[in-house]
């Protein structure tokens, strides 16, 4: 399953071409598409599609230039992936319709993964409407930022299509929009859990932990989790002794580094993107500090980008996360080992949920036996029936309330140790202890 490669180098052929999106990375031939109209899977009198037999398309949005590059390369495999399990038969997969060839409701048909752009908020917007309007795709699911989803969605909105999304930001939920669902918390749940977590160290461990440090990037991701942060930490009696704001495209955090090694803090916060976390790990250890518990909200933190840069330097780094590849079930081993065998390196938990997503939209379609958006989204509303032996997640369910939000979507906490994922919290699936306080670069 390497076609991803060529994928990716296709894709990003055409968005050098065309300016504003790339290619969808498909081959010509498998351009069928769903009955009816291209932009909501129904035809002329309104009457639903039930894509007998034929190809049923999803979007799948990763980025094409940056630092998203990896994991929108990661994205595609993945993607490959799904799509053999769905339509061919692999009795041997605990993974949904692996025991199918195709969705039965809809007659056999089969799943392809059409490849967008989001890189940047204004390419969302395009990539988004050349799905739904050119290739007919049934819904949206991706590797999102909380604002290429808000752009999309107003092609998402204007079509009647569903974006499953896990942009975090809480605007996505207040915003009023009909097609939207998210299958895992939003920052303010991840944050309320990863002062849960600093609560339990220190009821149960007597981890003496009184202090926190806040350091997130300034576009709204870092400037969201940062004001949640603030609040959910004096609710919970912790003192903030510093709250950093600094560019996500500075190329010097020295000055930054220096301020959090003085307030000393028991725990530093962080809210960053793929490369400037790098940065900020390569001045910790120029400045030989680094922090007794070093906390990401996912982002940079949760990139394959980030370790596979780091190694063992990524070490006693914490992030909260929706999956890893140490949980014990076997649909979860199944895809992590699916993944490992084709593409040499562990399957993290941002690359499994942008495809699951997609996979979730056509779990809906099948419950629902349509295309049609209205239709999706009710399935979305009434609960997925998913086996719970057939998600790697492990969640009591899929049942989106009218704002989108999952409303059993979990959170969990991991570390990095010797330059791999492990989960640390709840504790009832942690895979080893944490390792508090961190050792300092020169103790290692």
């Amino acid at each position: 399953m390497k076609k991803f490669l060529a994928v990716c180098l296709s894709a990003i052929m055409v968005f050098s071409l065309a300016a504003c999106g790339g290619g969808d990375g498909q081959d010509a031939d498998t351009t069928t598409q769903a009955a009816g109209t291209e932009a909501a899977g129904q035809d002329d009198s309104g009457d639903d599609s039930s894509a007998s037999g034929e190809t049923i398309k999803i979007g799948l949005m990763v980025s094409f230039t940056g630092f998203g590059v990896q994991a929108g390369q990661e994205c595609q495999a993945l993607a490959d992936i799904f799509e053999d399990v769905i339509n061919n038969k692999h009795d041997d997969l605990s993974l949904p319709f692996a025991e199918d060839e195709g969705l039965p409701n809809l007659g056999g048909a089969k799943i392809e993964f059409v490849v967008g752009d989001q890189s940047t908020a204004d390419v969302a917007l395009s990539e988004a409407e050349r799905l739904i309007t050119e290739e007919g795709v049934i819904g949206l699911c991706g590797n999102f930022s909380s604002a290429t989803t808000k752009t999309a969605m107003v092609a998402a909105e204007k079509y009647g299509v569903p974006v499953i999304s896990e942009g975090t930001s809480m605007t996505l939920t207040d915003a009023g929009y009909q097609y939207f669902g998210r299958s895992f918390p939003g920052d303010d749940q991840f944050i309320e859990e990863s002062f849960n977590y600093l609560d339990y160290l220190n009821e149960e461990k007597d981890a003496g932990i009184k202090t926190v440090a806040l350091c997130s990037e300034d576009s709204e991701f870092g400037t969201n989790i940062a004001q949640v942060e603030e609040r959910i930490a004096k609710e919970h009696g912790y003192e903030i002794v510093e709250n950093i704001s600094y560019s996500q495209t500075a190329t010097n955090v020295t000055s930054e580094v220096l301020r959090l090694k003085e307030a000393n803090a028991d725990v530093v916060m962080m809210s960053s993107y793929a490369a400037d976390a790098l940065l900020f790990m390569s001045a910790f250890k120029e400045q030989n500090y680094f922090p007794k518990m070093l906390f990401g909200q996912r982002g940079g933190f949760m990139a394959s980008d980030f370790t596979l840069n780091l190694g063992s330097d990524s070490d006693y780094v914490l992030t909260t996360s929706r999956w890893n590849s140490d949980m014990d079930n076997q649909a979860a081993q199944d895809i992590a080992k699916l993944f490992s065998d084709d593409m040499g390196i562990t399957l993290i938990g941002d690359t499994l949920t942008s495809v699951w997503d997609g996979v979730l939209i056509a779990i809906a379609a099948n419950q629902a036996g349509s295309t049609d958006g209205d239709a999706i989204m009710e399935a979305l509303h009434a609960g997925l029936d998913l086996d719970p032996e057939d998600d790697p997640f492990g969640l009591e369910g899929y049942k989106y309330a009218e704002d989108g939000q999952n409303e059993y979507g979990t959170a969990i906490i991991i570390q990095y140790m010797d330059g791999i994922l492990n989960t640390i919290y709840p504790e009832e699936i942690a895979g080893m202890e944490l390792a508090y306080p961190a050792k300092n670069w020169d103790e290692r």
